[in-house]
């Protein structure tokens, strides 16, 4: 299974992949323009404060649960993916079509 930092030195650029299944360079809009990624800032990301966060849950959830990304879960997608951190500018199909591509990045 694929390490979940975005900062992990032993994985190629391309590879890196979040705690949640985005890959850090291809599919995050926000790593290397706004920050270094989710390790890198402790899941403090920028977009959790459209939802009155500090951290991400799905981050917050992960390093509670001394996982290494959500695909070593049982309960995958729970409802931190499916309510609390849902995308509001993708309609349902488009975000349950996200997390489908997700999983399959965690499961690969």
């Amino acid at each position: 299974m694929k390490k979940s930092s975005c900062e992990n030195g032993d994985i190629k650029m391309s590879k890196r992949i979040t705690v949640c299944g985005v890959f850090c360079q291809s599919e995050c809009r926000a790593f290397g323009n706004e920050y270094a990624g989710c390790e890198a800032l402790e899941g403090k990301v920028s977009w959790v404060k459209q939802i009155d966060k500090f951290v991400c849950p799905i981050y917050d959830n992960v390093k509670e649960k001394a996982l290494q990304n959500c695909g070593e879960c049982d309960n995958l997608p729970c409802d931190i993916w499916l309510i609390e951190t849902k995308n509001p500018e993708l309609t349902d199909k488009e975000y349950f079509q996200e997390i489908a591509h997700r999983i399959d990045n965690l499961k690969k």
